[in-house]
C-alpha cells in the first residue's frame, strides 16, 4: 500500500472555489473490488488541507452519496471496471464513455447499476456536477479477502496521479497511454 512519502502531494488546486468529491467505491470484502476504497484512504491524508476536496470512502454506498456528488463540482470516481485488459490496467473514462463503462460492466457489479443513477439523479435534478472522471482498475482478484492482488496494488501510484491531475487541471488524457500498461 502507498503511503504518505511515497506518493508526492498535489501541488495546488487549479479552481480553489471548486468543490471536489473523490469517491473511492468497492467492497474491501472481496479484493480487487475494494480498489476504489483504499485508493481514497491512501489518499485522504494527503488531501486533508484543502477544505473543497471531499474523499469518500463509499464501500457499495448508492444513493447515500447523492448529497456529496450534488454538491461537487468535478466528481472522481475510483472502482475496479471489467475492460477486458490486463490486470492491473487504469484507464479514465470522462463523458459518454462512463455510461458505456457503467452498461458494459452490470453484469459483473451491483454497485455500478445505482452509482450510475446516482451521477444520473445528481446532474438532473441538481445540474451538478459538470464534470465526472471514471478511473477504472482491471481487477485480477474478486474472491473474498481483504487484500488487493499485486498488479492492483502496483497501480494505486497512477490511480492516485490521475486524480491529483483532475485536481491540478491537468489534462487526464496526457495519462491515458502511461495508465493503460499493465501492471507488472
Amino acid at each position: 500500500m502507498l503511503s504518505v512519502e511515497t506518493t508526492p502531494p498535489i501541488d495546488q488546486i487549479k479552481n480553489a472555489a471548486k468543490r471536489y468529491a473523490i469517491i473511492g467505491v468497492g467492497n474491501l470484502l472481496q479484493r480487487d473490488d475494494g480498489v476504489g476504497v483504499h485508493a481514497v484512504r491512501a489518499m485522504q491524508p494527503l488531501l486533508k488541507s484543502y477544505s473543497n476536496v471531499s474523499c469518500i470512502d463509499a464501500g457499495t454506498l448508492s444513493y447515500e452519496l447523492l448529497e456529496w456528488v450534488a454538491s461537487s463540482d468535478h466528481t472522481i470516481v475510483i472502482d475496479a471496471a471489467y475492460m477486458r485488459c490486463p490486470p492491473g490496467t487504469v484507464r479514465v473514462f470522462e463523458n459518454e464513455a462512463i455510461a458505456d463503462q457503467f452498461q458494459q460492466a452490470t453484469t459483473h457489479s451491483v454497485h455500478q447499476i445505482t452509482l450510475r443513477d446516482t451521477l444520473l439523479t445528481s446532474q438532473t435534478l441538481y445540474s451538478k456536477p459538470s464534470a465526472v472522471t471514471l478511473i477504472g482498475v482491471e481487477p485480477e482478484a474478486i474472491e473474498w479477502g481483504t487484500s488487493l492482488s499485486p498488479k492492483v496494488n502496483a497501480a494505486l501510484s497512477s490511480i492516485m496521479d490521475i486524480a491529483f491531475a483532475c485536481l491540478s487541471g491537468d489534462n487526464v488524457q496526457t495519462y491515458k497511454p502511461a495508465t493503460q500498461k499493465e501492471a507488472r
